[in-house]
């Protein structure tokens, strides 16, 4: 295998793991993060809030979920923030 192929195989599971759901977040490891889960971790998260993050309304925050309110500062990252 060619260094440059390595090389692409290790960046993409970087990436993956820096938008991997946080064990801190995703205590049951299902790897989704339920309202209880999340305000564990963030104690003034609303309902309301949480509805709003859950773009697909199945009751549960995704990894894309999670990134995309981490992103538009809905809630905070908790890697930088820790």
């Amino acid at each position: 295998m060619s260094r440059v192929a390595i090389g692409a195989l290790l960046a993409t599971f970087v990436a993956f793991s820096a938008h991997a759901m946080s064990a801190q977040i995703d205590t049951d490891g299902d790897g989704k993060a339920s309202l209880v889960e999340l305000q564990t971790v963030f104690p003034e998260l609303s309902e309301d809030l949480f509805l709003e993050i859950d773009t697909n309304a199945d009751g549960f925050v995704d990894d894309e979920e999670m990134m995309i309110a981490v992103e538009t500062e809905m809630i905070p990252d908790i890697e930088t923030d820790a």
